[in-house]
């Protein structure tokens, strides 16, 4: 029982810190990571928050899963529905406690920039270690992945994150008229959350020893 509760506490500090990682990529305003690019454009164009469109694109990327997955999704994986609402919550929460958060130039949104980065890698890190559940962005991978045999995940995971930057692009443009949401850090992220993911787990390995 207190084995379960620890790896339960871990994998919501996983998510806690994932979720302020988010919110510090979106107070520094140079983009955030492509699996979350979609919710925070949303929020700039209309009324609800940036954790109820997490939590709606959640809820549909798992709908999605149980499509695609039909009599093999694993009921147990129905606890993505609470999962998505704590990181909603998360989220909202997160941005509340970075509202001091303005970077003054361009260096400083930079910094930020890495700062959410490094935190993103961390919370997905932390979150993956008990293997209790995953978001379900992520899940949604790993159903097509199962659905796709033939082709491998990275190149899913790519395709998958790459389409909902061009989603978050193109709602940009529709409700704003211009750009906004999705720059240069959204690249930089793409390219970095997974090397400093590998990157923590090396370390990890190490002070395990």
């Amino acid at each position: 029982m207190i084995r379960q509760i620890r790896r339960t506490l871990v994998f919501l500090l996983g998510i806690f810190i994932m979720s302020f990682g988010l919110a510090v990529s979106i107070r520094a305003n140079l983009g955030t990571s492509p699996i979350a690019s979609f919710p925070p454009v949303l929020s700039l164009g209309t009324t609800p928050s940036v954790g109820f469109y997490l939590l709606a694109v959640n809820l549909l990327f798992l709908v999605l899963q149980i499509l695609l997955v039909g009599r093999k999704f694993p009921l147990f994986q129905l606890v993505q529905i609470p999962v998505s609402i704590i990181f909603g919550v998360f989220t909202d929460l997160s941005l509340y406690l970075t509202t001091w958060l303005e970077p003054s130039n361009y260096l400083l949104q930079w910094a930020w920039t890495l700062g959410g980065v490094v935190l993103v890698a961390l919370g997905v890190y932390l979150e993956t270690q008990p293997r209790l559940s995953y978001i379900p962005g992520d899940g949604l991978v790993f159903a097509l992945t199962l659905k796709l045999q033939n082709i491998p995940f990275g190149t899913i995971k790519l395709v998958f994150d790459w389409t909902l930057v061009v989603m978050a692009v193109v709602t940009s443009l529709l409700l704003l008229g211009h750009l906004e949401g999705v720059r240069e850090g959204t690249a930089f992220a793409a390219l970095t959350v997974g090397p400093v993911i590998r990157l923590i787990g090396l370390v990890h390995k190490r002070l395990d020893k």
